[in-house]
């Protein structure tokens, strides 16, 4: 049997049934809305029953099921489950905003270009410092809840409008720059010339893209009347990356049998749009008008959902209309051979709901990196397939239930102790009540008696909810008294190194994005001249590594390592082998790591500043003013400075005459040395006084 896969190949017209059917497949294949809802139900303690009050009641339950083990027993929810997502989320999060974004080069002449790489990133983080803030947040949710996610890295052009004023003036300086047998040349004479209004318009129309004729004689009209007119001009008010988390099976799907993402066959993104972003989508993206009035008759309707109008909400009971506002549209990305072969990324925007055979665009992702813009995040590597990855609730859900069990035992135990059963005698009936202070009348003693309730202390119960605990604060890496630091730390690190070895990969594809559409001034901007041209080359010269140590995160151990750091970097490195600048920026990053950013500047910069105020010293020096001395007790920089000025004196032919011939600049750069040479003397001064010893590297 032929068994052609029939999104393999490019054609100039998609296959619209095949990717609805390939969606529906990938939705509904492998229980993926059964895993999702369960882990939901299990996160957000939701079950058939409840009450706002905590407990079971006969009226809440199915007929014929009654509460057990009575009505207005303890039904209390443990959010342990939600607890752990939090805490990892906690992790993950405050990990990828302090992970420190490494660009390096895989040859020494990269060197260069690497800088600027590391320097355009971090821009471009700075830049979208709110956006990564929240979708990393929803990443880490979505990744510990249902075992995997997954980021759309793409990139946003958006345009808008302006008004721009145009004066008779400029017309005629426009008319004098233009050769003079053109129709630009004589544009004024024109403008005045009531009977030529729709040639000028004309004119203009080409000038102006997107204006319309009408609104073009209104312009014109308003040049010959007043000498001067406003217009719309269309702008680009956005040209950035673009970042979105994608909740699985919502957002974002694959085939079942998918492994790795980059290789499948296809991938769906599925959003909900209303009539207003459906229609704009028309001027700003080139969708088909005919696919859009199709569309709209969708509203409300979702393949997913079995065309029903209702989509439970994630934390509440309720339901949320859909019907009349919103229409599901999905983007599908296939990878397919053209006529010769090559492979490439083609998509195709489609609506489930509408004709099968409309569809918004299709054309080939010109992105440069050709790869999918998806990044894949997973909680756990345990087989090959992508969806082969739990979520916490699937791990944590029966330790969830042990101790709601546990903890419901101990509130009816407390109920059944405080006011136990009565024994009454069949001849008195129910015809009396207790409570405090009643008077029962009795015949005979041991008309009424308390039923002794069943001997089992809470500790019991206690004692299995600690256990329980320490078992899933161990699994997933939580601090525990009971469980040595060092294995909840290698949980961390683990959790931490396959979050980070994702955003990695999302930086890279940023990156690649950046340098295709940003313009060489942009870069230059952004950079500088030579390093922008450097990064219009491919960009695959670069490696990116974001690295973070969970151990950071313990305030004594951190303080007590750079103590040992900064002692052998003072007493034991007479060899210099140690790079003080960069310890420096350790040392602050560990500290204060949110305002590192804002003290530290790079090497090269901080070089550049302190050379040129070396050079502004002896400048104002040559006019005869004395130098601000520095601290000779605590001047670390003294020796680089002293060399600085020691190169500028030799190299400057004047400050070379000025010495011989001039006593005042002299004697104020002899003091000047002379401070700076104080400073490097006391700074050895302190290595001798901790070692007791002179190294022969000081001479």
């Amino acid at each position: 049997m032929e068994n052609n896969d029939q999104l393999a190949r490019h054609t100039g017209q998609p296959d619209v049934p095949e990717l609805v059917k390939e969606f529906r497949r990938s939705m509904n294949e492998g229980y993926t809305l059964e895993r999702t809802s369960s882990a939901d139900q299990t996160r957000y303690m939701r079950w058939t029953g409840q009450s706002d009050d905590g407990k079971k009641h006969d009226e809440n339950l199915p007929e014929g099921k009654p509460a057990f083990p009575w009505d207005g027993a303890s039904d209390t929810r443990v959010p342990l489950v939600d607890s752990i997502i939090n805490d990892c989320v906690d992790m993950l999060t405050m990990s990828a905003s302090r992970a420190q974004l490494g660009v390096t080069g895989t040859e020494l002449s990269d060197l260069e270009p690497a800088g600027a790489a590391t320097t355009l990133m971090n821009w471009v983080k700075n830049s979208m410092h709110n956006t990564l803030g929240a979708e990393s947040e929803l990443l880490a949710q979505y990744m510990m809840a249902y075992g995997w996610s997954a980021a759309f890295v793409g990139w946003e052009q958006k345009s808008a409008l302006k008004t721009q004023e145009l004066s008779l003036e400029e017309v005629m300086q426009m008319a004098q720059q233009a050769p003079p047998d053109s129709l630009l040349a004589s544009l004024p004479g024109m403008i005045a010339e009531p009977e030529r209004e729709g040639e000028v318009a004309q004119v203009l129309m080409d000038y102006v893209p997107g204006m319309k004729k009408r609104a073009a004689r209104k312009v014109v009209k308003s040049l010959r009347d007043t000498g001067s007119a406003q217009f719309p001009v269309p702008y680009l008010c956005k040209n950035a990356p673009a970042l979105v988390a994608l909740k699985p099976y919502d957002d974002v799907l694959f085939p079942p049998e998918t492994i790795d993402l980059q290789n499948a066959r296809v991938i769906f993104r599925r959003q909900f749009m209303s009539e207003v972003e459906l229609r704009s989508m028309v001027t700003d993206d080139g969708w088909s008008e005919s696919f859009v009035e199709a569309a709209l008759h969708t509203a409300g309707k979702s393949l997913a959902i079995n065309d029903v109008s209702r989509a439970l909400s994630a934390l509440t009971d309720s339901t949320i209309e859909r019907r009349d506002n919103l229409v599901e549209v999905v983007w599908a990305y296939t990878r397919q051979l053209n006529e010769i072969g090559v492979p490439g990324i083609f998509y195709t925007i489609f609506c489930p709901g509408a004709d099968d055979e409309l569809f918004a665009k299709h054309e080939m992702l010109d992105y440069a990196h050709n790869q999918y813009p998806f990044v894949l995040f997973r909680r756990e590597h345990v087989a090959r397939r992508v969806t082969e990855s739990r979520g916490v609730s699937e791990v944590a859900r029966t330790w969830q239930d042990e101790i709601k069990a546990q903890r419901d035992s101990v509130f009816d135990a407390t109920s059944f102790e405080t006011l136990p059963p009565l024994q009454v005698s069949k001849r008195l009936g129910m015809a009396n009540k207790i409570g405090p202070a009643v008077q029962l009348p009795v015949t005979k003693p041991g008309d009424y008696a308390f039923l002794q309730p069943p001997s089992r202390p809470p500790t019991t119960a206690f004692g299995v909810i600690d256990t329980v605990r320490q078992q899933a604060d161990e699994y997933f890496g939580r601090p525990n008294e009971s469980v040595p630091i060092m294995v909840t730390q290698l949980k961390q690190q683990r959790m931490v190194n396959q979050w980070l070895r994702g955003w990695t990969e999302v930086y890279r594809q940023m990156f690649r994005l950046c340098i295709q559409y940003y313009s060489a001034d942009e870069l230059a901007r952004i950079t500088n001249a030579n390093a922008a041209q450097a990064l219009t080359h491919d960009g695959q010269q670069f490696d990116f590594v974001l690295k973070f140590n969970v151990a950071e995160l313990d305030a004594d151990l951190v303080k007590s390592k750079l103590e040992a750091i900064s002692q052998i970097a003072t007493t034991l490195d007479s060899a210099g082998r140690i790079d003080k600048v960069k310890l420096v920026e350790k040392v602050l990053r560990a500290v204060a790591p949110e305002s590192a950013d804002e003290l530290l500047v790079d090497q090269a910069a901080a070089s550049q500043q302190m050379y040129e105020g070396v050079k502004q010293d002896i400048a104002n020096m040559l006019l005869g003013f004395e130098a601000t001395y520095a601290d000779a007790s605590n001047d670390p920089s003294a020796s680089t400075k002293m060399q600085m000025a020691q190169e500028l004196a030799q190299s400057n032919q004047r400050v070379m005459q000025e010495m011989q011939g001039n006593e005042v600049f002299k004697d104020l750069m002899d003091r000047y040395l002379q401070n700076l040479n104080m400073a490097v003397m006391q700074q050895q001064n302190k290595q001798i006084g901790r070692t007791g010893v002179k190294p022969a590297a000081m001479g």
